[in-house]
């Protein structure tokens, strides 16, 4: 995937296919990875798959930029013996979308990563994106959301990604970083993936 319209223009086809499946209940999913830079940052050049996460909607709100607050669900529609409503349909509509382009890798489309965004970093600030067919709806994380995440992955892509959030988030000292950090990660997550050491290195 090489730019939004792309990342769009699959949604659409999987929507289509989750309604051929007669698929009755909507999918609300956090988009994570290279697709949000694509999508929110455009800050990517291509992207090999999108990343995602299942999320509460209890009190969603559909108006698009508005931020609110919401917890990721602990659970995976990847996962054997998923309890996701309809898992097995929407990963057979991903499988279809795959099928009609060559580009796609089988798994384009996986919450595989899901497991970090609840284990660590289960309360999200995200705003509704935009809805296909009233079957899919998808919403991105604040910037700071992104950041926190990254600095606790901390590889080569991550790093190359927080120089990049770093003016947009106006950063100017460590203490700023630490406080968007301890917002979303837990104190376990801060202290199991080292976080200390590598705001070290971002801010020596």
């Amino acid at each position: 995937m090489n730019n939004s319209k792309q990342v769009i223009h699959y949604f659409e086809e999987l929507a289509d296919a989750l309604v051929d499946l007669n698929v009755s209940l909507p999918f609300h999913i956090l988009v994570m990875g290279g697709a949000y830079m694509l999508l929110f940052m455009k800050d990517r050049v291509a992207t090999q798959d999108i990343d995602f996460a299942l999320i509460e909607t209890s009190q969603t709100a559909k108006t698009p930029g508005i931020v609110f607050r919401t917890t990721v669900i602990k659970d995976e529609i990847s996962r054997k013996g998923s309890s996701i409503p309809y898992s097995t349909e929407f990963k057979q509509a991903a499988a279809q979308v795959a099928q009609k382009h060559n580009d796609l890798l089988e798994d384009w489309l996986n919450d595989e990563g899901a497991v970090y965004l609840y284990d660590d970093a289960p309360e999200v600030d995200l705003a509704f994106w935009r809805s296909f067919r009233d079957v899919l709806y998808v919403y991105l994380p604040t910037m700071g959301y992104v950041f926190a995440l990254k600095v606790a992955a901390y590889r080569l892509r991550d790093k190359d990604d927080i120089h990049f959030l770093i003016p947009q988030l106006q950063l100017q000292r460590r203490e700023q970083a630490e406080a968007i950090i301890e917002k979303f990660l837990l104190p376990e997550a801060r202290a199991f993936w080292e976080v200390e050491d590598k705001l070290d290195d971002l801010f020596p």
